[in-house]
């Protein structure tokens, strides 16, 4: 019944202060923090500017255990409260600075759940004064609710703390179980436009210690709205802020916290890092509360950006983080552009993501892609991304088509390791790649377009110096196949005058059966890093045919042999690579080509045989190569087959 009682109590002061006009709170209270506090949590919500004195170690030490404390932050829209507690003994470092911990003394807030995500960062001292912020909280906490507070001497210190970042000058992107009795008070962090069914997927992705200081929520909306009436002009203590990672017509993911404390144009805010990145380069936005929201672990509270950005988030340590004002961060345009199976045309959306927030392009473009396609089904999608660069006119393109019962998860993982080929700098040696712009372009196909590796069908005789025909037969997914239930491609593939006669092996294999990458990136500049992914590249659809003479008594382990094969399967590769990234494309799709169909030969099998077996020693391999068009290819094939010698004469009589 009590806590009945003090909730209702509670809901009645908010609902009355709500009803008092911005100037005439202003009139009552100039300096509410260090005004008079008459009982618990009924004082009016503060107004204006909050001046704090700050409070060192060497003062805090002497403090007397169950010395009131105050904590001012936001409970209900953007006015802020006090909210009564004690301390109770500094912690000693863990951190490479002490902790103090504290208790709530206040039934109001107690009553609600004790410290709710949101409220890290929350300035705490004696009136008048701050010597933290709140950072930690007890987990599944029940009364007496503990907290404890990074100094303000730790947050201040990360004023002029020289990031790793500043040091190498880059761009400005990028086992056993212990179970702890403390928690931190972690960051709340909304991402609009991702459905909740698709959060453990999305929790999967955002895997990694950079995230174990937030709490990430889907919501409804999240974009910045328009200022509320009463909302401050001036940025102080107790404040709620939004920093956001990105913002767009679709996803927004921005995390919120309470401001410490403000030195002129800077400020550290939250007691603890929000991703721990040191030098970053985030939107900071004034936000407004909502309400707190209970929870069985711990509460928090709900909290939305609005206006437009007052300045940039520079630095993010384990003490805190540091923001700048009225300086704003550059931002990465993100365009999707996405083409349903029953639109004419395609859906644009347009994104802003921060430097040093890549992880969120992926998210964007599986999330646009998400709601847009208003279901959750198997298909086949194409996508083109294009990446452009400040330090280089140069363009990476990339094409992807996947194949999946959920096409989001696709999209999500291709874009992730396009986006870290460059951001991330380990990866990425280089040189500096500041992403310029972003554009992304998919399409829903209407089939599954999947085929299957069959069967080889040789017509007429395969003889040295000629070119020989082969037909490839696959079976399609049946919503692609035609009225025959398979797909035949015709392969020509030159014999050399040299091949080596008698019985041959000939294969055909979809390229995705090999699963490696024979040339791993090894530039010097950005510039040969982009012309080395785009060779890497290759079509999912490419077929690589290769015909292997099997001699009876082969020489085990010879030397030649060997160095022949490895020759020419990394010239081989080399030229398929090189072939598809100049803009050879094969074939549309149907059934059995005509005669004059064409194949694409991206090996010169007699310039290469020429470089690898010089005159007369014999050729024993060669081969070609084919792309299926829009397709995905699985699976291989082989069959043993005869080569004959040249015998013109003839031929030239069978032909007459």
């Amino acid at each position: 019944m009590k806590r009945f009682l003090v909730l209702a109590a509670l809901t009645i002061l908010v609902l009355g202060q709500l009803g008092c006009s911005p100037d005439e709170e202003q009139a009552q209270i100039e300096n509410p923090a260090i005004g008079d506090v008459t009982n618990e949590l009924n004082a009016a919500p503060l107004v204006g500017e909050i001046e704090l004195e700050s409070m060192y170690e060497d003062e805090v030490r002497r403090l007397a255990t169950k010395t009131p404390v105050e904590l001012i932050t936001a409970i209900e829209g953007t006015s802020k409260v006090i909210v009564e507690a004690e301390f109770r003994r500094i912690q000693p470092a863990r951190y490479g600075f002490p902790l103090y911990e504290c208790v709530l003394t206040d039934e109001a807030v107690t009553a609600l759940g004790g410290a709710a995500q949101g409220m890290s960062g929350s300035p705490v001292g004696i009136k008048g004064r701050v010597f933290g912020a709140l950072a930690y909280g007890d987990e599944w906490a029940a009364t007496p609710h503990r907290f404890w507070v990074t100094p303000i001497d730790a947050m201040e210190a990360t004023l002029d703390h020289t990031t790793f970042g500043e040091f190498l000058n880059p761009p400005a992107a990028p086992g056993a179980v212990i179970n702890s009795t403390y928690t931190t008070i972690k960051t709340p962090v909304t991402i609009s436009g991702v459905d909740n069914n698709r959060l453990q997927q999305l929790s999967s992705y955002l895997q990694g210690t950079q995230f174990n200081s937030v709490e990430f929520y889907s919501r409804i909306g999240g974009a910045p709205a328009a200022p509320p009436a009463n909302a401050p002009k001036n940025l102080s203590a107790g404040d709620m802020i939004g920093v956001f990672a990105a913002t767009g017509d679709i996803v927004n993911i921005g995390g919120f916290g309470t401001v410490t404390q403000v030195y002129g144009d800077k400020f550290v805010a939250f007691g603890h890092d929000m991703f721990r990145e040191g030098q970053v380069s985030m939107p900071v936005y004034r936000a407004v509360v909502h309400g707190i929201v209970p929870s069985t672990r711990i509460p928090y509270k709900s909290s939305s950006a609005y206006g437009n950005p007052i300045g940039t988030i520079t630095k993010d340590l384990r003490a805190g983080i540091v923001g700048e004002l009225g300086k704003l961060p550059p931002m990465i345009p993100v365009k999707v552009a996405y083409h349903p199976v029953n639109s004419r045309q395609p859906i644009e959306t347009n994104h802003k993501v921060a430097y040093g927030q890549e992880f969120a392009i992926p998210i964007v473009a599986a999330a646009t892609l998400d709601a847009i396609r208003s279901e959750i089904s198997a298909g086949t999608i194409e996508a083109h991304v294009e990446i452009s660069f400040k330090e280089t006119d140069n363009v990476y393109t990339k094409s992807f088509r996947s194949i999946s019962p959920d096409p989001y998860e696709a999209v999500l993982a291709n874009m992730k390791v396009i986006v870290e080929s460059f951001t991330n700098i380990l990866a990425n040696g280089a040189g500096r790649a500041t992403i310029d712009e972003v554009n992304i372009y998919i399409a829903d196909l209407p089939y599954i377009l999947h085929t299957e590796i069959k069967d080889i069908h040789v017509i007429g005789e395969v003889k040295q110096g000629e070119e020989a025909t082969f037909v490839l037969e696959t079976l399609p997914h049946w919503s692609a196949a035609g009225q025959n239930r398979k797909m035949y491609r015709e392969v020509k593939l030159y014999i050399p005058e040299n091949f080596v006669t008698g019985p041959a092996n000939l294969s055909m294999a979809a390229a995705t059966e090999y699963g490696f990458n024979p040339f791993a990136p090894s530039s010097e500049s950005l510039d040969q890093l982009i012309g080395q992914l785009k060779d890497q590249q290759f079509d999912k659809g490419l077929v690589l045919a290769t015909l292997a003479a099997l001699e009876e008594d082969p020489e085990p382990e010879d030397p030649y042999i060997e160095g022949l094969l490895e020759d020419f399967f990394a010239k081989f590769f080399e030229a398929v690579f090189e072939g598809i990234a100049e803009g050879g494309m094969p074939p549309g799709d149907g059934e059995m080509p005509s005669e004059d169909g064409e194949v694409i030969d991206i090996v010169d099998e007699e310039e290469m045989m020429e470089e690898l077996a010089p005159t007369p020693r014999p050729i024993s391999i060669t081969g070609t190569a084919l792309i299926i068009n829009r397709f995905i290819v699985t699976g291989k094939t082989e069959i043993e087959l005869e080569v004959l010698p040249a015998d013109v004469e003839v031929d030239t009589e069978a032909t007459e």
